[in-house]
């Protein structure tokens, strides 16, 4: 299998079209199993590997965002009950919790456990943990991202996980960066964050 580097990610690329990002990860996936590149979204919608290519996307991507970054953590966020006094979640919630504990997702409704009750009189505050469209993603948590799903992608295609395309410097210089990226609007500190390293790169 070609030995991927940076020069052929560059020579991949679509420019600043946010709405071929992920087409082009697609390609970058594809290409690593010596599958030619997709042209549009109509190529993309006909093409078996290329659905499961844009399969396995959605799935890393929502396992990497699953970790919590700036960009999709809100604190505080206000959830309030509907008629019936339960507080259904948005299907776009990866993680949900609370300061005290108490309130948990539950069947993708707020649950109080120390109530154990679904039913809800006031609004509640949760630390949440947004999923977020691919194409909305910053440069450097899409780069990372795209190199993960690569190596799993090709990884269930080939059978093969002795010739990745990517090998494992790739995986923790884009997931640093990505990092790095997000402490210039989180400011994440390398001491105290927990979540901060090359965690979940395989």
């Amino acid at each position: 299998h070609k030995e991927f580097n940076m020069a052929d990610l560059v020579q991949l690329t679509y420019g600043e079209d946010t709405e071929k990002f992920t087409l082009y990860a697609v390609n970058v996936m594809l290409q690593c199993i010596n599958e030619i590149p997709l042209e549009n979204d109509e190529d993309l919608a006909a093409s078996l590997e290329g659905n499961l290519a844009q399969s396995v996307l959605e799935e890393t991507k929502k396992g990497v965002l699953a970790e919590g970054w700036d960009i999709n953590h809100d604190t505080d966020y206000t959830f309030s009950p509907d008629a019936q006094g339960m507080i259904p979640l948005p299907s776009n919630v990866l993680d949900i919790s609370a300061a005290d504990g108490d309130i948990i997702n539950r069947a993708f409704r707020l649950y109080s456990k120390s109530n154990q009750s679904h039913i809800f009189t006031d609004p509640v505050d949760c630390d949440v943990i947004w999923d977020v469209p691919f194409n909305d993603l910053p440069h450097p948590i899409r780069h990372f991202i795209t190199l993960k799903a690569a190596r799993t992608f090709q990884s269930r295609v080939i059978g093969d996980n002795t010739q990745y395309a990517f090998n494992q410097n790739d995986m923790e210089e884009a997931y640093l960066a990505a990092r790095r990226s997000e402490g210039r609007t989180a400011r994440y500190n390398i001491f105290t964050s927990g979540t901060y390293g090359a965690t979940n790169l395989v």
